[in-house]
Parts: C-alpha cells; sequence; structure tokens
C-alpha cells in the first residue's frame, strides 16, 4: 500500500485564475484546498470510486463542488488519462 501522493494535479483555467487573483488574502486556502482535493479526488479515481462533487454529466467526467469555507462553487473536469483536473468555474455560491 502506497500512502504517498496520487500523482493528479489541478490545472485553472484563465478565468479561474483571474477570480482567485481578486482575492489575494486567500492564496493560501487556495493552494491548500487544490493541493488537498487533488490528492484526495485522484485517490477516489484511481480506486474506482467517484471524486468529491455531484456529477454534471453520466459520463463522470463534469462535476460541481460547494467550497463551503468560502461559500463558492467550482465546476471541473476529470482528466483521468493525464491525471488532472482541469477547473473551469469559481463562483460564487447563492
Amino acid at each position: 500500500m502506497n500512502l504517498g501522493k496520487s500523482g493528479w494535479t489541478v490545472f485553472c483555467s484563465e478565468t479561474v485564475c483571474e477570480v482567485m487573483l481578486t482575492m489575494p488574502e486567500r492564496a493560501d486556502f487556495f493552494v491548500r484546498f487544490f493541493c488537498d482535493f487533488a490528492s484526495a479526488s485522484g485517490m477516489a479515481v484511481d480506486s474506482g470510486q467517484a471524486p468529491a462533487g455531484k456529477p454534471l454529466d453520466d459520463a463522470g467526467v463534469a462535476y460541481n463542488l460547494l467550497i463551503e469555507e468560502i461559500h463558492m462553487f467550482i465546476e471541473y473536469l476529470v482528466m483521468a488519462d493525464i491525471k488532472e483536473f482541469y477547473v473551469t468555474e469559481l463562483v460564487h455560491a447563492e
């Protein structure tokens, strides 16, 4: 059993990066959140489970996830062939 890093990464779209740049006080939070998200969700996908969040399609590729600590949603795609989560949206929860 290997409890090391899962090898999964998070890539954010330009739009998501622009939103994050408007919140410099949350920079450390975003780094920690996305590192933890990549590790935990990557291990889930590797073991045949669904990653964090609610599926947006039947193929299990598109998801959304509420980040409760900052009251925002992310939408992301699971790119299992390259072990990457592509974050396409970051919006305030209403």
